[in-house]
C-alpha cells in the first residue's frame, strides 16, 4: 500500500484524518455541498509520507468481505489436513 496521504482534514472540532488527494477532493466537495464547517491543510513534503485513512478503511472492508466470503464457501477437509 502506498503512503500517499498529503492532506490533513477535519470536520469542526472532531479528530483530524489524513487523506490522499482524490479522497480530500471528495471530502471537500461533500462538506461544501452539505454546508458543514471543515478544514483541509496540505502537508509539507517534510511531514510525510503518511497512509490515507480512507484508503486504509477501504482495504480493511475488502479484507473483511473476502474473509466472510471464504468462510461461507463449503470446503472439503481431507484426511490428515489438520494434523
Amino acid at each position: 500500500m502506498e503512503k500517499n496521504g498529503r492532506y490533513l482534514t477535519a470536520i469542526g472540532e472532531r479528530s483530524p484524518a489524513i487523506m490522499c488527494e482524490p479522497h480530500a477532493k471528495v471530502f471537500e466537495a461533500t462538506m461544501i455541498t452539505a454546508d458543514v464547517p471543515h478544514t483541509i491543510y496540505e502537508l509539507e513534503e517534510d511531514d510525510g509520507p503518511y497512509y490515507c485513512h480512507a484508503c486504509d478503511l477501504q482495504k480493511a472492508k475488502d479484507y473483511v468481505k473476502r474473509r466472510d466470503e471464504e468462510a461461507a464457501t463449503p470446503k472439503i477437509i481431507l484426511p490428515g489436513e489438520f494434523h
